[in-house]
């Protein structure tokens, strides 16, 4: 099968000029295996293979020497830059006989800013996947691991400064910031900012458990760093509003269905949907742990409003 895919004329003739001409640099073999003479202008969202040479001409005896072969497609771009960055500068620059040649002083410094790099790629790479990732720095017997106590608790110091302001920034957000605005948002708006903020509040519960991040608590705990007791008590909020956040997309998912309708029935049929809504508002009310509050009531009722403007807006019109 693969062959009767693999062997057809155009693939075979693409193959020929990569091999011989000195204009063809390389090739790109997607799933399908419909061979492509050059890079595609986007990546593909599937992964491709592509097969690049460092010469004019390809023989038998270099084919081996002068190609390289590699994946592209797939992933973001971001997620291959820091994979990239960790599994190869990270190795160069944690080399003990590189960082012999450049000295003390050098060493640490490019450790330091690769580090900081590296952090902040993570945190990038967590904002275009739409969650919040805590960077972990390299621990005992991995590739660019500091092996000097002070150093590394520096290091591990620096990480933790880093999680809580990211941390706090989730904290922060403000379910009534649009409205603030003056954006005028539907009630979708806030079931959709309840769910992301206990998304990203899951996740940042699951990462601080894991067994690395434990290590690294555990260390600074150990080096009895002025730092720990902040971020215990900047845990424990976070843990009482997660707590709240699933509690909220536990209630306010039952409006769902209601809120879709009121942003996209005909108006004709607005009236009979208050009732199921004000119904399940009001057992919301008496049964939610903090959804129970006038502030987050208020707001509900005025993005409700919202979408009957906006309804009876596209009506008129």
């Amino acid at each position: 099968k693969f062959d009767k895919l693999f062997r057809t004329e155009a693939n075979c003739e693409i193959l020929e000029l990569f091999l011989n001409s000195e204009d063809e640099k390389c090739v790109v073999v997607p799933q399908n295996i419909k061979i492509i003479e050059a890079v595609p202008n986007r990546l593909p969202k599937v992964k491709c293979l592509c097969i690049s040479k460092g010469t004019e001409k390809l023989t038998e005896a270099n084919v081996s020497s002068e190609t390289s072969i590699y994946e592209i497609g797939a992933s973001p771009p971001f997620g291959n830059l820091e994979l990239k960055s960790k599994n190869s500068s990270l190795v160069v620059v944690s080399n003990h006989t590189n960082q012999l040649n450049w000295g003390d002083l050098t060493s640490r410094e490019i450790t330091g800013n690769l580090h900081s790099y590296l952090s902040s790629m993570s945190i990038v790479c967590g904002q275009v996947s739409a969650e919040t990732r805590l960077p972990t720095p390299p621990l005992d017997g991995e590739h660019g691991a500091l092996s000097e106590t002070h150093n590394r608790i520096a290091l591990l110091e620096g990480t933790l400064l880093t999680w809580k302001k990211q941390i706090k920034n989730v904290l922060q957000q403000d379910p009534e910031a649009q409205l603030k605005l003056g954006l005028n948002p539907t009630p979708d708006t806030e079931i959709s900012f309840w769910k992301t903020r206990a998304n990203n509040l899951n996740s940042i519960s699951e990462q601080l458990s894991s067994k690395p991040n434990r290590r690294i608590l555990r260390a600074l705990e150990i080096a009895k760093s002025t730092y720990c007791t902040d971020f215990s008590k900047l845990c424990r909020e976070a843990r009482k509003a997660r707590d709240e956040a699933n509690d909220n997309v536990k209630y306010l998912q039952t409006l769902e269905k209601w809120m879709r309708k009121l942003n996209e029935d005909d108006v004709e049929n607005l009236t009979a949907i208050f009732k199921p809504i004000m119904h399940t508002l009001m057992l919301i009310w008496k049964h939610s742990t903090h959804y129970n509050t006038p502030n987050r009531l208020v707001v509900m009722i005025r993005e409700m409003c919202n979408s009957v403007i906006d309804q009876s807006c596209r009506f008129i019109s």
